[in-house]
Order: structure tokens, then sequence, then C-alpha cells
């Protein structure tokens, strides 16, 4: 009995080693895409706004923490977090006030005030009044504490 109960105990230990070396090599693996990922979106500097540029559908999603106005009537098919994301793509002829039930907010580094943040046809500018963020068609969104414009 003694000698089974060795062999299954040190085909456990083998086989945890395994699974233990193979979940570090996906971990590895993945690690670089998901800081990429983190890297390709920006904060205000307060951090009020946070915006991540999405590559798959050339568009752009911003999140304000904090405003002063109040929100615009929920729509009613809304069962999730409504009037924080704005967002716009490429062909957008307007910007878009979200329905969302995730999050994009994130360790981005700071856009200076001042400085643009491009991708594709997409621009997002940061000053003390805000980020605005607009594609080649003139439409976008500018985002304060104070208001939220879409156009």
């Amino acid at each position: 009995m003694g000698t089974s109960g060795g062999r299954q105990s040190e085909r456990a230990n083998r086989l945890a080693c395994c699974l233990l070396v193979a979940t570090t090599s996906i971990w590895l693996h993945v690690s670089p895409a998901l800081a990429q990922d983190s890297a390709d979106g920006f904060r205000s500097p307060t951090g009020n706004i946070q915006c991540m540029f999405f590559d798959d559908d050339a568009s752009v999603r911003c999140n304000i923490a904090d405003k002063t106005t109040p929100l615009p009537p929920r729509p009613q098919d809304c069962e999730l977090d409504w009037g924080n994301d704005f967002s716009l793509d490429e062909t957008s002829r307007r910007g878009v006030l979200m329905c969302v039930g995730d999050t994009i907010v994130g360790d981005y580094p700071e856009l200076a005030y001042g400085e643009t943040f491009e991708r594709g046809n997409i621009s997002c500018v940061s000053e003390r009044s805000g980020v605005t963020c607009t594609n080649v068609r003139g439409a976008g969104f500018a985002l304060s504490r104070a208001q939220q414009l879409l156009f």
C-alpha cells in the first residue's frame, strides 16, 4: 500500500508542477498585451476623465467620474450604468451617451493640458476646461464637470 500511495503522490506532484509551469507561461505571454491595452488611453490631469481607444472598431470611449449637471432621462431599455460614458467612432455623425455594463476606468497616463491624443481619425484634446474628442467629420463630445456636450 505504501508503494501505490507513493506513486499517486508523485504523479500528483508532477501534475501540479506542470500546471504551475503552464499557468506561468500563459500569464507571461498575456501580460504584455494587457499592458499595451492599458496604455492605449489617457486620463485628464485631474483624473476626472479617462478615455480608452479601441482599434477593432476605430473608436474612443470616455468616462467622466464627477459632474455637476443632472443626468438626462435614462432610456427605457437601459438597465445598466447611465450618464457617465461617451463614445465616438471614425464615421459617427454625433457623439453618443452610452448605457454600459462595464468600465474603462484604469491606470492611464496623464494627457497634459494643451496636449492631443490621436488614434486613426479620432483626436482628443485635454484643456483646463475639459476634454474634447472629435473625428474627421467634426462629430464628437466635450466633457467637463460643468457640462457634457454631444455634437
